[in-house]
């Protein structure tokens, strides 16, 4: 081969590059302004209204974008304004924990346009999940009468480990799952990119794309549920590490004479502060006749962490004392990491979020009086806004994120 063939080879695959990477960019310029015109695109991107022209009227081909109405004239014709097109296309989000899955559909705009909980079995395996995933899509899909081909791609929440380029699942405790590959069983029938998530990792997406986190570039968002995790955003970035495994709050040690947790270590505040510790340590006080309106429960094996919130909120000592000492625990792996990270917002989801009003107060002030004075004062310590569907939604935004280049 000549060198003129090279380059001429090599000239057309970045003529190829820059085309997909300008649209890409018109579209999420599209995505961010809600509302524009090519006048508009043209001043924010610097290419030409002819280059802008020819990309718009592609995106408008495609169906993911439409004329919206006339705008206001700043000088001359007044121009057509543009948007994302509800319902062009779509994406799947599901998150996977302990006994059941949650699952949204949310279309180009990021608007929902289906949510379900679906309940499974303990010890479900990914062979098990990725036949469920299959077919609960298919229902909702013929349920809101939509073709497959209109799904950009399905994403899943995973509470576990997840290596940065496989997407393998190396270790989820709570599941039992370990060195999994879930994305295998599922692209193979779904026919559909498929991606794999930390569901900490999901949520902070979530929180960036349309929670309260959009433009904020260092933040922490920590789930609490059967687990506890966190998604770490450092300059506009999702932060990994090394391996893919940056994050796992759940897994810092806050007591080294606590319980086993389900990694092998004592005393993770995994096992000093999600759901499943509290449901624990109240069914473990009740049996041992602590005053409490939880002894009205029958069957005390059965109290979880709708009766602990209830009973709190209605001034039981007991079970407001399991909610603040989960929080005190929360407090001190949070103070750790406004020394360590210095983020500027930590978000705190999921169940946290139903009780949050009760613990909160006392969150703060552990991490007042253990964090540096310094960082403590730049860090807003908040409940998510949008609370249990957030994985699944942040599982759901990364394929649009592939969409909009990002």
């Amino acid at each position: 081969m000549y060198k003129g063939d090279v380059m001429r080879r090599n000239l057309t695959g970045n003529n190829k590059f820059l085309k997909e990477l300008n649209q890409k960019t018109i579209l999420d310029l599209i995505r961010v302004n809600k509302v524009v015109s090519k006048a508009d695109l043209s001043q924010l991107t610097g290419l030409s209204p002819t280059a802008v022209g020819v990309i718009v009227n592609k995106l408008l081909e495609k169906g993911c974008i439409h004329e919206t109405g006339i705008g206001e004239s700043k000088g001359g014709r007044k121009p057509v304004m543009l948007e994302l097109k509800p319902g062009s296309f779509y994406t799947a989000g599901i998150d996977i924990d302990v006994g059941c899955m949650s699952i949204v559909l949310i279309d180009i705009t990021s608007n929902v346009v289906c949510t379900k909980q679906v309940k499974t079995a303990t010890g479900l395996t990914a062979e098990e999940a990725a036949v469920i995933i299959g077919t609960e899509l298919r229902k909702i899909l013929k349920v809101n009468s939509i073709k497959q081909e209109k799904v950009l791609g399905l994403g899943i929440s995973v509470p576990g480990l997840i290596e940065n380029d496989s997407q393998k699942v190396i270790l989820a405790p709570n599941l039992g799952w370990k060195d999994i590959d879930l994305r295998k069983h599922i692209t193979h029938a779904e026919k559909m990119p498929v991606y794999v998530e930390n569901e900490a990792m999901a949520s902070a997406i979530c929180e960036n794309w349309i929670g309260s986190c959009q433009g904020v570039n260092n933040f922490i968002c920590i789930n609490i549920k059967s687990g506890i995790g966190s998604g770490i955003f450092t300059e506009g970035r999702l932060y990994r590490g090394a391996g893919g495994s940056a994050g796992e709050v759940g897994h810092v040690t806050v007591d080294e004479n606590g319980p086993k947790c389900g990694c092998g270590n004592y005393g993770c505040l995994e096992t000093m502060a999600s759901v499943k510790y509290m449901e624990e340590r109240a069914r473990r006080l009740i049996r041992q006749g602590t005053a409490s309106s939880l002894n009205a429960i029958e069957d005390s094996d059965s109290i979880n962490i709708n009766d602990i919130i209830s009973a709190a909120a209605n001034g039981d000592v007991t079970a407001g004392g399991i909610l603040l000492e989960s929080a005190r625990y929360l407090g001190i792996a949070i103070s750790n990491l406004v020394n360590t990270l210095n983020p500027s917002k930590v978000i705190i989801g999921k169940e946290f979020v139903r009780y949050s009003h009760l613990v909160m107060e006392q969150l703060k002030a552990v991490v007042a009086g253990k964090a540096l004075k310094y960082p403590v004062s730049r860090v807003e310590i908040a409940a998510s806004g949008i609370g249990e569907q957030s994985s699944a939604l942040g599982a759901a935004i990364i394929p649009l994120k592939a969409l909009f280049g990002k």
